[in-house]
């Protein structure tokens, strides 16, 4: 019986390894489609086809469709998961054709305030998030070259993902973007070309958000293999294992 107790030893300490192992520096993942004209937000099968791929690839996620958030700066919640999300730069807005639902999040630079970034900071790591974002570069002007940038708070670690608005969209447009990284993140902040001072166009786009999504690109451990995990120590119970 040694040899299996041995064969189980080591085959915990792999598990126990892919458990506690850093993540992976792989590039994120994004998934990206638009509706050039979406019939005043009754139709828009590019961008949903789009969010349906995306939150299908999730181990578990929660969408806020913003209909209940008030005011500049609301809170956010993701129903059926503990993670919920401040927000800088927006404003909860009922506005007819430009929402899915009855309000979508609007940049507060266009109601008269100082530019600022969007920015949504979660109360927990997340490694999804993904959002519809309606009329986004739709003048000549808003040629809008736009970063999103995933950032742990805690070390700083960031990085970025660059997706081109515009110009000359359709004025009721709207796209889906999601990103998922394997690294978690707790923080996304957008970077707008036209609210770059200096930058080509100079001018506010003027985005809206709509039905936010963020939660997890792989499961959490499942308790099947935390049980191979607790039935496989006691059979290697002589061999110690230390994790740094």
């Amino acid at each position: 019986m040694r040899f299996r107790s041995t064969r189980f030893a080591l085959l915990a300490f792999g598990l126990l390894s892919m458990m506690s192992a850093k993540p992976s520096k792989a590039a994120p993942t994004v998934y990206f489609d638009r509706d050039d004209s979406t019939l005043l937000m009754t139709s828009f099968p590019n961008s949903q086809a789009k969010f349906n791929h995306f939150t299908s690839a999730l181990g578990s996620f929660g969408v806020d469709n913003v209909d209940t958030a008030a005011g500049f700066n609301p809170s956010l919640s993701f129903g059926g998961t503990s993670i919920t999300a401040a927000t800088q730069g927006v404003l909860a807005q009922a506005a007819p054709t430009y929402v899915i639902g009855t309000q979508a999040l609007l940049e507060q630079d266009v109601v008269g305030f100082p530019q600022v970034n969007t920015k949504f900071t979660f109360n927990q790591y997340v490694t999804a998030f993904g959002t519809f974002v309606i009329q986004g570069g739709d003048t000549a002007a808003n040629n809008n070259l736009t970063t999103v940038r995933l950032r742990n708070t805690a070390t700083k670690a960031f990085v970025d993902v660059p997706i081109q608005v515009g110009p000359d969209w359709a004025e009721n447009n709207v796209f889906f973007f999601g990103v998922t990284e394997t690294v978690p993140f707790n923080e996304v902040e957008i970077f707008e070309a036209v609210e770059t001072p200096g930058a080509s166009g100079g001018a506010t786009d003027g985005m809206l958000y709509d039905n936010i999504v963020a939660g997890f690109n792989i499961p959490e451990p499942t308790s099947a293999l935390l049980l191979m995990v607790g039935g496989a120590l006691p059979l290697g119970r002589r061999t110690r294992f230390h994790h740094c």
